[in-house]
């Protein structure tokens, strides 16, 4: 068991190294903070919640990822260069994606409560 909690402080360390030093991670939180709210407002289904807060989860969860190469990129190629930058962005156009599509599921999900 000892392994295991170790392994979860690593997780929550990096996940609030993240949060401290990425603008776009905090946005997306407040973004899934208002969704959260807004889904208890309404009282959205359950089928709704697990939707949304997968939806949330996707695009934290590659919020993360797209950090981790980036720190790895920066490690390994400290210097510009087209190839990292070009790295850098396929991984940030991933959330992007993730948060455009969520944007759209969100909209589907809460037209019919704000336009009845």
């Amino acid at each position: 068991m000892g392994k295991f909690l170790k392994s979860l402080q690593a997780a929550w360390s990096g996940i609030k190294y993240a949060i401290h030093s990425q603008r776009n991670i905090r946005i997306q939180l407040f973004v899934g903070v208002v969704v959260i709210i807004g889904a208890s407002i309404f009282r959205v289904s359950v089928i709704e919640w697990c939707i949304l807060l997968f939806c949330i989860a996707l695009v934290m969860g590659l919020e993360l990822i797209n950090t981790s190469i980036e720190e790895l990129v920066n490690l390994v190629h400290p210097e510009w260069s087209e190839k990292a930058g070009r790295i850098k962005d396929i991984a940030a156009g991933a959330v992007t994606v993730a948060s455009l599509f969520s944007v759209v599921i969100g909209l589907l999900i809460f037209a019919h409560y704000l336009f009845p």
